[in-house]
């Protein structure tokens, strides 16, 4: 085969990758360069950009607990719905996984997939509804007597944590299941007919193999829920010191663009980061395990 005969084919999947290259770059890139370059702009008195260059912006990201807190909070925040997620998803994606092919397992991916389908803010409002001093959590409370009146649940971190887990919780069901289809059958029944019990063989056998999974599924919660405000700021209010929450602020309440870029550009390392120490202990631990 010649040169030129080689070359068409790579010209051709060029001539479909451009448009998507282009895109990419006029919508993603570009805004995330202005904003970095903004984030260094001196402000006024009443926040607004001035021309010339300054790090004071993120030295207040780093010297204020204001904002310092906020992404500590933000941090722990993210661990601990990515951790729920992680539990809940892999026991919903094990019953879909090992469901034989039906009308049930039809029904139980629906079930799955449909939040996705409803608007993230509908779904907040409803969690505002069950979580309100007369909605149905703090009536069973009450019923149960397990407290004398209503609790106020709106506004708690806990009630945060609860509502961005359920809005998560599909993206770490979707990886898992795929993960956990794939692995074969015979594996397990080789373990378990060996003298591996049915834990031993979940740990030892399932889980290695749906490593890949869960990787992705970690991955993916995490880095949504680092940067979530919606939820958050519908169930708990403006005053969450949780660093979405204070970019928003920045941004429709005091207009300080450059404080508010910087904000983002910190928050986006430190999700870089921790998404990259996630991906190098995913590696190690499946480099351990096969030996």
């Amino acid at each position: 085969m010649s040169s030129s005969s080689a070359e068409k084919p790579r010209r051709r999947g060029l001539t479909f990758v451009l448009p998507a290259l282009a895109f990419l770059i006029f919508l993603l890139i570009v805004p995330m360069v202005r904003m970095l370059i903004m984030s260094f702009h001196p402000v006024d008195q009443y926040g607004a950009a001035l021309p010339g260059f300054t790090g004071a912006q993120y030295g207040r990201v780093f010297g204020e607990s204001f904002f310092l807190e906020a992404l500590l909070h933000s941090l722990v925040v993210a661990l601990v719905v990515t951790a729920l997620c992680l539990v809940l998803g892999y026991a919903a994606a094990y019953v879909l996984a090992h469901r034989r092919p039906g009308v049930v397992r039809t029904l139980l991916l629906l079930i799955v997939i449909s939040p996705l389908l409803t608007s993230v803010v509908v779904r907040t409002y409803g969690w505002s509804v069950l979580l309100s001093g007369n909605g149905l959590v703090n009536r069973v409370l009450v019923g149960l007597g397990l407290s004398d009146q209503p609790v106020n649940l709106l506004g708690s971190t806990g009630a945060v944590i609860v509502s961005v887990t359920h809005v998560l919780l599909p993206f770490a069901i979707v990886p898992l299941t795929t993960a956990l289809r794939n692995i074969e059958p015979n594996l397990s029944r080789a373990s378990l007919s060996l003298g591996a019990g049915p834990a031993r063989t979940f740990w030892r056998v399932t889980v290695p193999l749906s490593l890949p999974g869960v990787a992705a599924g970690v991955l993916i919660v995490f880095s949504l829920a680092m940067g979530i405000y919606i939820t958050p700021m519908l169930i708990g209010g403006t005053n969450q010191p949780l660093a979405g929450i204070r970019v928003y602020d920045q941004v429709s309440s005091v207009f300080d663009y450059p404080m508010a870029a910087a904000l983002s550009f910190v928050l986006l390392l430190l999700t870089g980061v921790c998404t990259a120490l996630f991906g190098g202990g995913f590696r190690l631990w499946t480099r351990r395990l096969n030996g």
